[in-house]
């Protein structure tokens, strides 16, 4: 059996802050209280701490009453039966107080998760609430410009002013577009600061409900730490207590049977086990036909949603001067000197101008032939200008039809290469969409081998690794009980049945009324290995342990008594359902 150690609940605050915590349900209650300190918060009640009232030390038969008993057989069997059952009354008067003790550890658990969800929370919403306090900020800075702005120029927009004075060509368009842009522009910055003094508001707010439920969480916690120590406290002094009076009564029993005490505390061990099977077997019989509906224990009062998220960039501020429109090039007429466009040369036949013809005179026959010369020279010269021209215009021709040959085979070549470039592209599109596909394939098909050997890991499961792992724990005596530890030498039993569960790949929530709520539920009648069995007090769960079959548990049961293996009816105020993960 593991070692036992007792530690304060203040020291192991530390450890538990240190664990890991699954939010839950908090016990509530324990058996006949006498003194009750119930723990609230702004956001409702999250524990209740039951301190049991301690037993008046019973009045024990004298010496000479013993001795007396021993002539009278009758009186001998009345008193032993008596003395055995003040044995057993204190053994019950134990097991209220350690209900008590766990019940309120339990719910110390709770608080100490719902003050680290609230302290998270309320960490977060400070940094939304000073980013969105910068973002405002920003924003009527913005909002500051526009406004002046405004005000220098008579409440006119100055971009319209300069767009209107300009004396460029007007373009009717887009004036008409920068005009609507600029509305645009100063009806997006007015709508971002109401946007932002909203955000600014909400999350102000929320930081501020945020603050106070991690504060009223904090005072929870320490309410819900005094009560788990004073009935810790009055657990530990009823052990002691318990411990002086069963020595005690066992040596009476001795000295009125005229035994030894080791004879005694062996009969005393067979009754309080005897007694033990037969309330497990009563509790076995009364197993109802379903489970009782748990009744859902005060939670946390919960917050408001979180505001929208605040921007991570502040929208940039437009200016209220509209862009310089872009001014086209201005060709430049091919003349100089003329304002119209210049008009194509046409190629003319050169014309002879007529001159002015003296009056006729009387010519020679000489005369006459050197005329008729001059005109055969000057048709001559015609032609052969005529035939130049045509000469040239068909070297143009050909040029001509040179080129367009040119550009149409470049053309075509260029659409032979487009076209390559498409089937390319296509064939590269193909390429990646069956690449795609394939990935998409392996991923299913890795997936689905997932799924099945998880399906079968979990079909044969049979917790043996969790058990072992439990087992071994129990039995090594550097490992204890230490209330809210989380491992990896001291336990507590529902951090014991977390690690445990851990080896066979099962994560099981924190607290031990976590633990109930979870699973399937099977009536004691059907329990198997590896399920987990509880104790309760009221309506509150606030001990698991670790069915092993035939009868048996393993368990992180207290302080006093460690981690070690035990019958099943060793596990105090059974609950009749067990939890099957």
């Amino acid at each position: 059996m593991a070692k036992r150690q007792f530690l304060g609940v203040a020291t192991c605050t530390l450890a538990l802050i240190g664990g890991t915590l699954v939010t839950g349900t908090a016990a509530t209650a324990a058996p006949e209280p006498s003194n009750t300190t119930v723990g609230t918060s702004a956001f409702g009640t999250v524990f209740a701490a039951s301190v049991p009232a301690a037993r008046s030390t019973p009045t024990l038969p004298t010496r000479a009453e013993i001795t007396a008993a021993k002539d009278d057989p009758a009186q001998l069997k009345a008193m032993a039966a008596s003395l055995e059952d003040l044995i057993l009354e204190s053994n019950r008067d134990l097991a209220a107080a350690e209900a008590s003790a766990l019940n309120d550890q339990d719910a110390y658990l709770t608080t100490n998760q719902v003050l680290a969800e609230r302290n998270e929370v309320a960490s977060t919403a400070r940094t939304e609430a000073a980013k969105a306090t910068r973002y405002y900020d920003a924003v009527k800075k913005q909002v500051g410009q526009l406004a002046g702005d405004l005000y220098r120029n008579g409440g006119i927009n100055p971009g319209v002013t300069s767009m209107l004075n300009d004396s460029e060509d007007s373009d009717v368009l887009y004036k008409a577009a920068t005009m609507q842009t600029l509305a645009a522009n100063r009806s997006a910055t007015l709508s971002s600061a109401q946007q932002a003094a909203s955000l600014w508001a909400d999350w102000q707010n929320y930081a501020a409900e945020a603050e106070a439920a991690a504060a009223d969480a904090a005072d929870a916690n320490r309410a819900a730490l005094k009560a788990a120590e004073q009935t810790r406290a009055a657990y530990e002094s009823r052990i002691e207590d318990q411990k002086k009076l069963r020595s005690e009564l066992i040596g009476q029993l001795a000295y009125l049977r005229d035994s030894d005490r080791a004879k005694e505390a062996k009969r005393v061990a067979e009754l309080e086990a005897q007694q033990r099977q037969e309330q497990l077997q009563a509790e076995l019989a009364a197993t109802p036909a379903d489970p009782a509906v748990e009744r859902p224990a005060a939670q946390a009062r919960a917050l408001a949603p979180a505001p929208e998220a605040v921007p991570d960039v502040v929208p940039t501020s437009s200016s209220l001067a509209p862009t310089s429109k872009p001014k086209a090039k201005k060709e430049r007429p091919a003349s100089v000197a003329s304002n119209s466009p210049s008009k194509p040369a046409v190629d003319r036949e050169p014309q002879v101008v007529a001159a002015s013809t003296p009056k006729p005179i009387e010519t020679s026959a000489s005369d006459n032939s050197e005329a008729a010369q001059q005109e055969a020279d000057r048709k001559a010269k015609a032609a052969a200008q005529a035939a130049k021209k045509a000469e040239k215009e068909a070297a143009a021709q050909a040029k001509a039809d040179a080129r367009d040959k040119a550009r149409a085979e470049e053309a075509a070549q260029k659409a032979a290469e487009r076209e390559k470039a498409a089937e390319r592209e296509k064939k590269r599109q193909e390429a990646e969409a069956r690449a795609a596909q394939e990935a998409l394939e392996k991923a299913a098909a890795e997936q689905r081998a997932k799924e099945e050997a998880a399906a079968q890991a979990a079909a044969g499961s049979s917790k043996e690794s969790a058990i072992a792992w439990a087992l071994k724990t129990a039995a090594d005596n550097s490992n204890y009980y230490v209330y809210g530890a989380n491992g990896p030498d001291a336990y507590d039993c529902s951090s014991f049945t977390r690690a445990a569960f851990a080896q066979s790949g099962i994560s099981l929530p924190r607290t031990s009324s976590q633990q109930y709520a979870g699973g399937t539920k099977v009536p004691l009648s059907q329990l198997k290995r590896g399920d987990l069995v509880f104790s309760a007090s009221g309506s509150g769960i606030y001990h698991v342990a670790i069915y092993l079959g035939n009868g048996q548990v393993v368990h992180a049961r207290n302080p006093d008594a460690g981690i070690s293996t035990t019958s099943l009816g060793w596990v105090n105020n059974l609950v009749s359902y067990a939890v099957r993960y």
